[in-house]
């Protein structure tokens, strides 16, 4: 009887306590944007019965409170707070949604000065940051062979030859852009076959990209500034990585050289074994690169040492003695100490910067030889302070360019023909940073430079204000001016026969003149949500005296949208360029020649079944400018981009041609990779190990570069694809430890 009247009086307590109780739930979004707040506290009820949630990674809560009346309290470090009162039924739930106003903390101004450190910098940039900021930007520009050749001789008119007797090779002729290595120049840098990567990735600590409104501290860079940092080796143990497949090869190592110094290597090549074993033909496709860079502590700062150098060549005359091949590459270095000046932020670089490139060229049972060579050395301090509540950076440099330019007979160790020209200039600047309200950046500068072709002086203002929508957008809108030297075209040259001797060579100056550039831009970049960003920008450029042909400007404008993801499991991008150009004469309107083009690239990379990894990269280009190289004396398809080809009574035309002129052509690159990670112990070191399986579309679809030139009898030349397959698969294996 007692065991019963126990029971009951157990279950008639319980469903009192229970239905004395109710749920809230609901989500937590942020005002205006309306993205959930991850780890928003939520509180209900009062000391000493308050129950405290708080949001998941969907602003998504839920708690359980007593029932009736009950104060709601919803808080978040970067939101306004916000307090309710809800009814909550007994048994019942209560659905509350809330949307926390934006209240970002603001934080007073925090200055690090790291310039010492030789550790601060040995974090690589995001691969997805330079797949697409180089990778896209050189779709459009080639490898600058264009630029070195292009311009500079243009052959008698010859009766013209088939249009695929010519090798095409995109890029912009004028080779206006600055790209920057480690402060060093670099006028070819990019990997232009589509093969590998444009630029290795795992070895760039930053990479910027100026479309217009470049700062004051940058010299030149008509077109456009890219100023590529390489990062500093791991200084707390020695490491590598590399791959090695039926098309290429690459291969890293970084660490510690002692003392505090530390070290990173690297260098990349394409073989083409597997095309040689499928076609039974060699590979007429060349490519290699090398980059070194070794970091010295110093009691006052840091020394860094940077060496780089690439060389790209194709096959073109197959016919006679030599190789055939044309070739172009940079060698480039630089020097640079960062530390302290007179209370001061200091950087002082010395670097160099070399291109050259050749070509052959066929005159009946001649193999001419045209050779291209521009060199550049640049001393530059660049210094910062704070004065008041402005940045300010400010300082000097001096430059030395020289161009050189030679026409011989390999054959006969003869010299036909010999261009030089060289130029300084000497300049300064000054650069201001405001920030005049919380939301609100300013920047102008002004720079001025003495060029010794001339003797004249330049002024260069350059200025942007940059406006904060909100935390996670910013608008832009920047201006400035542009100059550097340029070649300029000549008058025709009488030649008769060609000389007998080395000293009887054509010997003249090369010309130089100085180019201006106005620009003016706007772009938004905003993060749409955590780890995914959106860019816009568009632009219009101004250019004089460049070596136009019946024109005294050249315009271009266009359009730059992208969006990449850079966080999580699934990372990639996705870029689009459209850009107009045209000609004019002051006062006469706008001319003929107008050039559209238009490039998009793209790229995913995520996991797949069973930890595996699968990557997608397109890249697709239409409209581009090509420079035609002449194949087996074809000289009118040459538009100016060929040896001079000496005949009785004919002339020889140096630099006529404008940097518009060439046909245009589309190229499409489809890459699709597979790979697994493994991850042994090897020597009682953890390693990783990559077994990977690539699809490369048709190399006749990728570039211009990909076909053999093969010489039939009159000195014509047909052109034939390197490959044959719709697809072709490549194999390898990379490594890590």
């Amino acid at each position: 009887m007692f065991t019963a009247l126990f029971a009951a009086a157990l279950i008639a307590a319980a469903p009192a306590q229970d239905t004395a109780r109710g749920v809230i739930r609901g989500t937590v979004q942020s005002d205006p944007s309306g993205l959930p707040v991850a780890l928003a506290v939520v509180e209900a009820g009062s000391a000493p019965r308050t129950m405290v949630g708080m949001a998941d990674s969907t602003g998504r809560y839920s708690l359980r409170v007593g029932a009736g009346w009950q104060v709601v309290r919803v808080r978040h470090l970067e939101h306004a707070p916000q307090e309710m009162q809800v009814l909550v039924p007994s048994g019942g739930e209560v659905v509350l949604d809330v949307a926390l106003e934006l209240r970002p903390i603001a934080l007073a101004a925090v200055r690090v000065h790291a310039l010492g450190d030789p550790r601060a910098d040995s974090i690589s940039v995001p691969s997805t940051d330079v797949s697409y900021l180089i990778g896209h930007r050189a779709l459009g520009d080639g490898g600058g062979l264009d630029g070195a050749l292009g311009q500079e001789y243009e052959p008698a008119r010859e009766p013209a030859g088939d249009d695929g007797d010519a090798l095409y090779v995109r890029g912009s002729a004028g080779m206006l852009q600055l790209v920057l290595l480690d402060g060093a120049p670099v006028y070819a840098p990019f990997h232009t076959g589509g093969l590998l990567e444009t630029f290795e990735p795992g070895v760039l600590g930053s990479a910027r990209l100026y479309l217009g409104g470049a700062p004051a501290r940058y010299d030149g860079g008509l077109s456009y500034v890219m100023d590529l940092s390489t990062r500093g080796g791991n200084g707390d143990g020695h490491s590598g990585a590399g791959a090695v497949d039926m098309m290429a090869a690459r291969g890293r190592a970084e660490g510690p050289l002692g003392d505090g110094a530390r070290y990173l290597v690297s260098a990349r090549t394409v073989h083409g074994a597997s095309m040689t074993q499928l076609e039974r033909e060699p590979f007429p496709y060349q490519f290699g690169d090398a980059l070194a860079r070794v970091d010295l502590p110093m009691p006052s700062g840091a020394l860094s040492v940077t060496g780089f150098i690439n060389r790209e060549g194709v096959r073109i005359d197959t016919a006679g003695p030599g190789d055939g091949h044309g070739r172009w590459g940079n060698l480039a270095t630089s020097i640079r100490w960062r530390g302290r000046l007179r209370g001061a932020d200091a950087e002082l670089t010395v670097a160099g910067g070399r291109f050259d490139a050749n070509l052959p060229q066929r005159d009946s049972a001649r193999l001419l030889k045209l050779e291209w060579q521009q060199e550049r050395l640049r001393l530059g301090l660049d210094l910062a302070s704070d004065l008041g509540g402005v940045r300010l950076r400010y300082g000097a440099s001096l430059d030395r360019t020289w161009f050189r330019h030679i026409a011989s007979v390999p054959e006969e160790y003869r010299l036909l023909l010999y261009s030089r020209g060289a130029g300084s200039t000497a300049g300064g600047y000054v650069d201001a940073s405001w920030q005049p309200a919380r939301r609100v950046v300013l920047r102008g500068g002004l720079r001025g430079d003495h060029f010794s072709v001339g003797q004249v002086a330049k002024v260069a203002p350059r200025a942007s204000a940059t406006w904060l929508l909100s935390d996670g957008a910013a608008l832009s809108l920047a201006a400035g001016r542009y100059h550097q030297y340029v070649r300029v075209p000549r008058p025709s040259l009488q030649a008769g026969a060609p000389p007998r001797n080395s000293a009887d060579a054509i010997r003249v100056p090369t010309q130089i003149a100085i180019a201006s550039a106005t620009h003016l831009s706007m772009s938004l970049d905003q993060e749409l949500v955590a780890g995914v960003r959106l860019g816009l920008e568009g632009f219009y450029k101004r250019f004089h005296g460049l070596p136009l042909k019946d024109a005294s400007i050249s315009h271009n404008s266009g359009v730059d949208v992208w969006v990449r993801r850079t966080a999580g499991e699934v990372t990639g991008w996705l870029g689009y360029s459209l850009s107009w150009g045209w000609n004019s004469n002051e006062g006469m309107g706008t001319s003929a020649e107008f050039v559209g083009r238009q490039t998009v690239s793209a790229g995913v990379r995520g996991p797949v079944w069973r930890r595996a990894l699968m990557g997608l990269r397109v890249a697709y280009g239409d409209g581009l400018a090509y420079t035609p190289v002449a194949v087996d004396g074809q000289a009118e398809a040459l538009a100016g981009a060929s040896l001079p080809v000496y005949r009785s009574g004919n002339s020889v035309r140096l630099d006529s041609d404008s940097p518009l002129r060439g046909p245009s052509a589309d190229f499409l690159r489809v890459d699709a990779e597979v790979s697994r990670t493994w991850t042994p112990m090897v020597a009682g070191r953890r390693t990783q190990l990559t077994p990977y399986l690539k699809v490369l579309n048709a190399l006749e679809s990728r570039d211009a570069l990909f076909y053999r030139y093969f010489a039939e009898g009159g000195n014509g030349a047909r052109l034939q694809p390197v490959a044959t397959l719709p697809v072709v698969p490549v194999v390898g294996v990379a490594w890590h430890f």
